[in-house]
């Protein structure tokens, strides 16, 4: 057999391997399945019934082993870590707020009022480059993948000349550069990608420069966050639209402390909208505040000001005096003279503090009796892991949709198929080495002819069918590839 004809054989194997047609991207209706995503947050935390065969099932993940019998004390995070907010309407509450803001404080155009906010659009992990007006997302080597300028996808050229330069070393850092680590943080950048299409396809924002905009926009955002004011107002009506409570929560908590462990609350959010949500996870109805809620806590700290506290062991502690009906801060004095009992005698709701108070209200002698959880990588976990030495546990709601869509059937055909191709591409490659060398050797040594009869042209020939089939299987790879990674989003 010549190398054209069995090159002609292999293609003809391969044709029949049963690999399933592409399919349009746009059969992959994402946003009709995640319009509301609080019920892929609720899971998460929750001791809910997981029904998905195939999907997530309610595992805890664990990079490392951890000793639960030295664990003297567990804490919690507040905010998308007890409290589960709905990004349909929380989100979009603090988006709302954000453009009065940015016309109102800013200066900005009134037409913006009028925008709409999509929750799904954006994820975790991509990075904001101030100083273009892009949304990146980088892997692990810090190549980009993908990105867009407002709305505009930028070609791979386009990538490439702003980022992959010799002269240009990004470190994608600040001050240029953001990275979108947590869920609050979506919202700033929908609305961002929002001014930027403003500018760019219109008279309006031409004082701004990007840099700027990013700047107006993050501190409008951020506002909303901080000025309690509004967002107490707003979500005391009806904490409902807002927050998921899961009716399986105090139990847990309640489990936790039958089992010798302290328990503590440990929030930056300001005491007043911690006990109007913490209430409605209780189960209380709106506007009804009890101290029900606190009797699973040994000790509740709000205004913690995270990371700080984990830093700085001079930030003050407030005692939160008649927290129920109307709170007010007191300074707690001589700190250094009071034992956890003296400190916790006159009530165990503080706001403020840092780490060494909260180790002293605990009893710990180490942070490794401490397990912390929260939902921010660099505030909650990376902190307090590094300087103090807690153990830590990091709520990442999008798994929850990541593991149903990885584990569905028709992901794992896909993946199969893609896994396949991989292969089928490596074995034409070293068909190609071996027919490339064969008939190099044949030309340096003037061989018209081979013992069994191939000819230098055979080679030739078959070297261009495998390298046709390369192209095709290249081809279909990108498309295979494209389609498996727009089943989990359809932008990212």
């Amino acid at each position: 057999m010549t190398p054209r004809q069995r090159v002609m054989a292999e293609k003809q194997e391969v044709e029949r391997v049963d690999v399933p047609q592409k399919k349009s991207t746009h059969n992959i209706d994402f946003h009709k399945e995640t319009s509301s995503m609080a019920g892929a947050y609720a899971g998460t935390i929750g001791m809910m019934a997981f029904t998905n065969i195939e999907g997530y099932q309610g595992e805890i993940f664990c990079n490392r082993n951890t000793n639960m019998e030295k664990i003297s004390a567990v804490g919690f995070d507040m905010d998308y870590t007890l409290a589960l907010y709905r990004p349909d309407t929380f989100e979009k509450l603090v988006f709302k707020e954000s453009l009065k803001r940015l016309v109102n404080k800013k200066g900005y155009p009134e037409l913006i009022l009028s925008f709409e906010y999509d929750p799904t659009y954006f994820v975790r992990g991509l990075h904001v480059d101030k100083k273009r007006g892009n949304i990146l997302k980088l892997d692990r080597h810090k190549y980009v993948k993908v990105a867009y300028h407002g709305f505009r996808k930028l070609s791979k050229d386009e990538r490439a000349e702003l980022y992959f330069s010799a002269a240009d070393t990004n470190d994608f850092t600040e001050p240029e550069f953001q990275c979108l680590d947590t869920l609050f943080s979506l919202p700033e950048a929908y609305l961002y990608s929002q001014m930027v299409t403003i500018k760019d396809s219109s008279e309006n924002l031409q004082d701004k420069s990007y840099f700027e905009i990013w700047k107006d926009v993050r501190q409008s955002v951020d506002a909303c966050h901080w000025s309690h004011e509004f967002l107490k107002r707003e979500v005391a009506k009806d904490p409902a639209p807002y927050v998921v409570r899961d009716p399986h929560l105090f139990e847990s908590l309640r489990h936790l402390k039958r089992s010798g462990r302290k328990v503590f609350l440990l929030t930056n959010s300001f005491w007043e909208y911690t006990n109007v949500v913490m209430n409605y996870l209780w189960g209380n109805p709106p506007g009804t505040l009890t101290d029900e809620w606190q009797d699973v806590f040994d000790v509740v700290i709000a205004g913690s000001c995270k990371p700080g506290f984990f830093v700085n062991n001079r930030l003050a502690l407030y005692r939160v005096r008649d927290p129920e009906s109307s709170p007010t801060l007191t300074f707690v004095e001589g700190l250094q003279d009071l034992t956890s009992k003296e400190l916790l005698r006159e009530g165990k709701v503080f706001q403020g503090g840092n780490w060494e108070i909260l180790h002293k209200m605990l009893d710990v002698k180490s942070g490794s009796e401490i397990l912390y959880v929260g939902d921010h990588m660099y505030s909650d976990v990376i902190r307090s892991k590094r300087d103090l030495g807690w153990r830590t546990m990091m709520v990442i709601p999008e798994l929850l949709h990541e593991i149903d869509r990885m584990e569905s059937p028709l992901a794992q055909r896909e993946y199969q198929s893609i896994k396949e191709l991989y292969f089928q591409r490596a074995t034409q490659e070293d068909h190609i080495n071996e027919l490339s060398v064969k008939l190099e050797e044949m030309e340096e040594q003037k061989m018209e002819e081979e013992e069994g009869g191939a000819t230098q042209e055979d080679y030739r020939d078959a070297l261009r069918i495998v390298n046709e089939q390369l192209v095709s299987t290249k081809a279909e790879l990108r498309e295979r590839v494209k389609t498996y990674h727009e089943m989990f989003h359809p932008v990212w």
